[in-house]
């Protein structure tokens, strides 16, 4: 197994890309799309608990993890994402916005900096599964004695997909019968398959060493 060091600090996002689901999984090559510009992308664990109560005590906490609520940014509206996402369609003098009908899903690719205690940079690529898109929220300001660029920014959610075993073919279950979601796959520089990460969407699967928790 890795031994992970904490980073130090981490900063930046780029390289955003976004594979469409497919029947068999995920869209690959130039079905991915490549979305320029990123300004930021903010997950927020969406995380609750229930209690269970008996002789006038708190027994336990059940944790109810539903993934994240993503806020993704760019400079400005992307064309073919918002197509992609079902709510911009071609129209005979320009691009149409429309009505969404659905949400589109897929996962969304990415990659920042973390830097250690000497300030030495290392990029993490990381993978979000599941991913259903919203319609973008954008702004627009006038300008004055200098300008003010607009922003925009795409709602979205991790829904996670089914974490498999090690040979990558049925789903994991742990000693007590129970499965797991994966909303992200994390990798940094040593990890096996770093270099083509980005290529395609990983299969989520657990080391062949990895502990039965």
């Amino acid at each position: 197994m890795a031994n992970r060091s904490k980073a130090a600090a981490y900063h930046g996002v780029e390289n955003v890309k976004f594979a469409p689901r497919t029947a068999d999984g995920y869209a690959t090559g130039a079905a991915m799309l490549k979305v320029l510009y990123a300004k930021s992308l903010n997950p927020s664990s969406l995380l609750e608990a229930t209690e269970q109560y008996a002789d006038d005590r708190l027994l336990f906490r059940v944790p109810n993890d539903k993934g994240y609520d993503v806020e993704f940014g760019t400079t400005a509206p992307d064309p073919e994402l918002d197509k992609a996402a079902g709510f911009a369609l071609e129209g005979a003098n320009g691009l149409l916005s429309v009505g969404q009908m659905s949400y589109a899903r897929g996962a969304m690719y990415y990659e920042y900096l973390e830097r250690d205690e000497n300030g030495v940079a290392s990029k993490v690529k990381c993978w979000m599964y599941n991913v259903e898109l919203g319609k973008g929220a954008g702004t627009h300001t006038t300008d004055e004695s200098s300008v003010s660029f607009g922003t925009y920014t795409y709602p979205a959610r991790v829904y996670g997909d089914d974490l498999k075993d090690a040979d990558g073919t049925n789903n994991y279950v742990d000693d007590h019968g129970v499965g797991r979601k994966v909303f992200m796959y994390t990798a940094r520089p040593g990890d096996e398959g770093y270099d083509a990460f980005g290529d395609t969407v990983p299969v989520p699967k657990l080391a062949a060493a990895a502990p039965q928790a």
